[in-house]
């Protein structure tokens, strides 16, 4: 005779995949500048990982800057179970006009 096999037991269960990235603290920054002042303001990013994470940052503003530039870091890693701190900075010129710009931030992987 022949012998057969069969699934004598299972098991069943999830996988649940979380971001490993928060923002340390307040992730919002409001600031006021005078032309041809310059200022930084500094974010924190949290790694709950167990590995290094390198990330790509991106600034938007809007609406479209005339005489302002922000400029932030292209890529920063971030220590695995740790955080890092980089810096946003802001420059307007002797022209920038006077109204209120909207900057977002953007952290991509």
């Amino acid at each position: 005779g022949a012998a057969y096999a069969y699934q004598a037991l299972t098991s069943q269960g999830q996988i649940t995949v979380k971001e490993n990235l928060s923002w340390v603290g307040d992730n919002t920054f409001e600031v006021n500048i005078y032309p041809q002042e310059s200022i930084a303001k500094t974010l924190t990013i949290a790694n709950a990982s167990s590995i290094d994470m390198e990330v790509t940052l991106t600034s938007l503003v809007t609406p479209d800057p005339k005489g302002i530039d922000i400029s932030v870091p292209k890529k920063v890693t971030i220590p695995a179970n740790s955080q890092t701190s980089f810096d946003i900075n802001i420059t307007a010129s002797k022209s920038a006009e006077p109204i209120v710009y909207t900057v977002t931030i953007g952290v991509d992987r």
